[in-house]
């Protein structure tokens, strides 16, 4: 089974460079407290890296098992 890991990874470093709504909770307490910033900083980043790691999980199992794949 061949892995387009080039590929993954741009996939993985786009979904963190992007912001989203979470953002905004990050720079809120960030500017009220370093730490608080930190804090908050590390929820939304450690949700993100266990659904990256599950969706890749999920996806090559599936290609895996699939004749067609």
């Amino acid at each position: 089974m061949s892995v387009d890991l080039a590929g993954f990874l741009g996939v993985v470093l786009v979904a963190y460079a992007v912001p989203g709504p979470n953002f905004l909770v990050v720079v809120r307490s960030a500017s009220e407290d370093s730490a608080k910033g930190r804090a908050a900083a590390l929820g939304p980043q450690t949700g993100l890296c266990v659904h990256l790691l599950a969706a890749a999980a999920g996806l090559s199992l599936i290609a895996a098992r699939s004749a067609v794949v």
